[in-house]
């Protein structure tokens, strides 16, 4: 048997030898670990607002996912130079280009009427009209097929045409009517009608997709309170945990006797700032005289479109925020902002990215909530009442087949 040579550590007056130590702490933490107690692991979040059982759930209640109205489905800087436009939303799917002798737009369905080929898929503008990659038909702003390269028939049989849809070109935006009933536009877009008259120009644009029905957006208006909860922090990205705000909130939803039962009207203004605890408007010198200059006046038209007027002291600036249902829980949403030449770009770049922060604050309630259809309202809660009677009003006889009973659905 072999000395034990490893160096000696007198412990307490005891010698140890390192050798026998270091097996002790080996032995020591091996009974430590076989016989030690963990926590048990954080279970996963099952919740999963995508999946089909889910997806079922929301649809049960909630109305209709297209109502009648205006739609804004692309924008002039889509079709210019001979492009073909491609557009899923609403239950249809369509084209849009612009002639390039006349310079109109059209917007038809988006199936050659010969055998069905897309026509946003290899499609190309000659002239005025719209030309299908597959046998090369001819369809002109009407959707009537007008050239068949390789028939000799003298007319061209009428039945040989396409659908178009009822469009208007306003603010650089392509607007589409949509009714289903298929009657022409009970009313149009005005809210829009100033802004060239008051010298604005187009200064930025968002876009965004949100997974919710297009009526959560505007429900919006009748949930003053929300304001003090998911917009009560300022949203501003590091920020948010010091700075908080107050707002006043007003609305307004059309008599049942109104001429202009598609608009409706919300006014917020910032009435406090608070730094932690402190009041901005209290402590800081012309605090509330900044903050009474700064008036946001909201006017819903239709479904499809929010315009906002925002006051503020070097300027006013407007906002057209614009949702197009692409399936009935997917709105893509844009916001074109404009203001006048004398308020700084900067200024309306801030505004736009506050903005957008605002909606995403909203993003996480509205793609997982269900439709409460019978409402446990109390004293407090906004004019949720006002604002359905509002809602359903932009409904007709054929909407709940139109929409519910499409392929998304």
């Amino acid at each position: 048997m072999l000395p034990d040579i490893s160096p000696t550590v007198l412990i307490l007056g005891t010698p140890y030898t390192v050798t026998s130590l270091v097996l002790s702490a080996v032995i020591v933490c091996i009974v430590f670990l076989y016989g030690r107690s963990v926590s048990a692991p954080k279970s996963p979040k099952t919740h999963d607002p995508t999946s089909s059982r889910y997806r079922r759930l929301r649809r049960a209640n909630f109305p209709p996912p297209f109502p009648n109205g205006w739609y804004h489905v692309c924008n002039l800087s889509d079709v210019r130079g001979g492009a073909v436009h491609s557009i899923s939303a609403l239950g249809l799917d369509m084209v849009c280009f612009m002639g390039k002798k006349s310079g109109e737009v059209s917007l038809m369905k988006a199936h050659c009427p010969h055998l069905g080929a897309h026509l946003g898929v290899g499609g190309t503008v000659v002239g005025d009209n719209i030309r299908c990659p597959f046998h090369g038909w001819e369809m002109n702003a009407a959707g009537e097929a007008v050239v068949i390269p390789y028939s000799k028939m003298k007319m061209v049989p009428k039945k040989c045409k396409t659908e178009t849809f009822f469009h208007q070109v306003i603010g650089e935006m392509v607007w589409m009517w949509y009714d289903a009933e298929d009657r022409p536009p009970l009313w149009f877009p005005d809210v829009h009608s100033d802004i060239l008259p008051k010298g604005m120009s187009l200064r930025c644009v968002k876009q965004n997709t949100f997974n919710q029905h297009i009526a959560e957006m505007c429900e919006n208006s009748a949930d003053p309170y929300h304001f003090q909860t998911l917009h009560g922090p300022l949203p501003i990205p590091f920020l948010n945990k010091l700075v908080s705000c107050n707002h006043v909130i007003t609305q307004k939803y059309p008599e049942e006797d109104s001429k202009e039962k598609h608009k409706c009207f919300f006014t917020e203004q910032m009435n406090d700032l608070f730094i932690g605890p402190v009041s901005f408007r209290n402590h800081i010198p012309f605090a509330a005289m900044i903050l009474d200059s700064i008036l946001t006046t909201v006017t819903f038209e239709g479904p499809g479109n929010i315009s906002f007027s925002i006051r503020t002291p070097v300027g006013e600036m407007r906002m057209f925020m614009t949702n197009l249902p692409l399936e009935p829980f997917k709105q893509h949403v844009e916001n074109h902002w404009f203001a006048p030449w004398y308020v700084p770009t900067l200024m309306v770049r801030v505004f736009a990215t506050l903005s957008a922060h605002a909606l995403e604050q909203d993003r996480g309630v509205w793609e997982n909530k269900v439709y409460a259809k019978t409402m446990n309202l109390v004293t407090g809660d906004g004019p949720f009442v006002a604002f359905r009677r509002f809602w359903s009003g932009l409904y007709s006889e054929s909407s709940e087949m139109r929409g519910k009973g499409g392929l998304e659905w």
